[in-house]
């Protein structure tokens, strides 16, 4: 029997340019799945639009960092912890890959 692995799902709120280049110093939120010592798993950004759309990015250059070793904070309390369920909404909102 193995150990099953937990993780902490979180948002973090940011301001600025989206990565897309849509949003001009907007608002919105870095949605994080990380292990328990703070390795970003997965991770997606979020804005949404004058008309109230949501869009989703994801965020490769932010998988397999660490909160701590690599981004230097001492613990995590700029993160609001959510439920496995809203991390799974937003990661459902990816737009399909087209070949």
């Amino acid at each position: 029997m193995g150990v099953e692995k937990r993780f902490l799902y979180s948002k973090e709120y940011w301001h600025g340019n989206s990565r897309d280049g849509v949003v001009v110093n907007g608002d919105g939120y870095h949605y994080y799945r990380m292990s328990e010592d703070g390795l970003i798993m997965e991770a997606y950004e979020v804005y949404e639009k004058e008309d109230g759309e949501e869009i989703v990015n994801i965020l490769p250059e932010m998988v397999l960092i660490d909160w701590f070793k690599d981004l230097g904070f001492q613990d995590y309390e700029i993160l609001d912890f959510i439920a496995e369920n809203e991390f799974e909404r937003i990661k459902s909102r990816i737009p399909p890959i087209s070949a």
